[in-house]
């Protein structure tokens, strides 16, 4: 867990979690031979896609941002420039 979460970031671990949820439950069905009714289904997908759905919308936001902060100079130019004529 902590290996994931530190090598590809929460949102990545987040959308591993919510896969295994969706297996645990499909195996769970058919190991015990329970029946899914259609509104089970319906209600299935509807919370696991509203996650996924989340999941992957934080996702690419934070791949959106990463390159602006990245990027973005420390000191304005003004300020670098105020600074080099006051060196003491």
């Amino acid at each position: 867990i902590y290996s994931q979460v530190k090598e590809f970031g929460a949102l990545v671990f987040a959308a591993t979690m919510n896969v295994r949820q969706v297996v645990s439950i499909l195996v769970s069905y058919s190991t015990y031979g329970h029946s899914i009714t259609y509104l089970q289904v319906i209600g299935l997908l509807l919370v696991f896609g509203a996650l996924f759905y989340q999941s992957i919308r934080n996702l690419l936001e934070a791949e959106e941002q990463k390159p602006q902060e990245e990027t973005k100079p420390l000191l304005k130019k003004e300020d670098t420039a105020a600074t080099a004529g006051a060196k003491v």
